[in-house]
């Protein structure tokens, strides 16, 4: 295992370019039966001839990367363009590096279906966000409970209806794909790490009933993608204020919980805040405009640099052993998940 303070390898390999995302190639069925209920003809409203998705996985676990180094985004929102410029300036290598994604990949942005197309990529991991499900729903996958009776474009997703047009094969392909998403990715790094697009309170309060390797209902899925519950009480508890090289950082006075550090989409928050272990880091790339129109910078972190920092940040020894690679209490210990 690397140490932490390790120095950084010069990286020269760049991203692929946003113009080679658009591959039609041969349509792969990807979704186990064992997710279905039933198959059903999908008329006009619903574009696709698919089953109904009735479960989705609760938790995927993954080893630590030794050979480079894992970084974590907050919500893209189609802007595809925007991640690659700001992973070219750190250097990003995608033989060695990784990027985790707590989802929410579409709608708003100029580029949904090309940032949609990075969950084909092996450096590229996601989980599944809210946005992710409401595109589900609209192309029938299954019926929903919370975004029936809403029109997909009013959350953005008009874009759906020219990629339908142009792109309908490499639509369903990525679809496919999307019902795979777990609602949570586990990595077993020197200091473990998960990646979640909500608040996980709704399927469970600790660690063991969290990450259990089996699946979850998808109106489950539904409420742990829109859950607040955690931020909420983050909000009403005292805190500090950290700088993380250019990144605002608000420490409550109970940054860390039973679980690893979680780090979390979903809700806009004007500084990263870290309470309870979970790490919101969901700026608001499409809603906080800088002077002159441009998009807000996309939160993109580092984690074993976030988690270094972290450690000493603030001056209690026992939020430094906690977070120590070499010193994880039985909470921060790994689960069981599935692999």
């Amino acid at each position: 295992m690397p140490s932490c303070h390790a120095p950084v390898m010069k990286r020269s390999r760049q991203l692929p370019r946003l113009s080679g995302w658009c591959t039609d190639a041969p349509l792969t069925r990807l979704l186990p039966a064992s997710v279905f209920l039933r198959g059903e003809e999908i008329g006009p409203s619903r574009p696709f001839a698919v089953n109904t998705l009735s479960r989705v996985r609760r938790c995927i676990r993954l080893p630590g990367n030794e050979a480079g180094r894992d970084f974590v985004v907050g919500d893209l929102h189609g802007h595809r363009e925007l991640l690659e410029r700001q992973l070219e300036q750190m250097g990003f290598n995608t033989h060695f590096d990784r990027l985790f994604s707590v989802g929410d990949l579409i709608d708003r942005g100029p580029h949904s279906l090309a940032t949609l197309a990075l969950i084909e990529e092996p450096w590229f991991h996601a989980v599944l966000g809210n946005h992710e499900l409401r595109l589900l729903h609209h192309l029938g996958y299954y019926r929903s409970r919370l975004h029936a009776g809403r029109d997909f474009s009013n959350g953005g997703g008009a874009w759906i209806v020219a990629a339908l047009d142009q792109h309908r094969r490499l639509v369903q392909r990525l679809a496919d794909r999307v019902a795979l998403l777990p609602m949570a990715l586990h990595v077993d790094a020197a200091v473990p790490f998960i990646i979640t697009h909500g608040d996980l309170l709704p399927i469970g309060s600790n660690q063991t009933q969290l990450l259990r390797s089996d699946t979850i209902s998808i109106h489950k899925a539904e409420a742990v993608t829109a859950s607040r519950d955690n931020l909420s009480r983050a909000f009403k508890s005292p805190h500090t204020r950290r700088v993380f090289e250019q990144h605002p950082v608000h420490l409550t006075d109970e940054p860390l919980g039973s679980l690893p550090l979680t780090y979390v989409g979903h809700s806009p928050v004007r500084q990263i805040t870290v309470h309870n272990s979970y790490v919101y880091i969901e700026q608001g790339v499409s809603r906080l405009p800088r002077p002159g129109g441009t998009s807000a910078a996309l939160t993109l972190l580092e984690h074993e640099r976030f988690s270094t920092w972290l450690s000493a940040a603030k001056p209690q020894p026992a939020l430094r052993r906690q977070l120590s690679s070499q010193c994880l209490p039985p909470a921060m210990q790994a689960p069981t998940c599935a692999g």
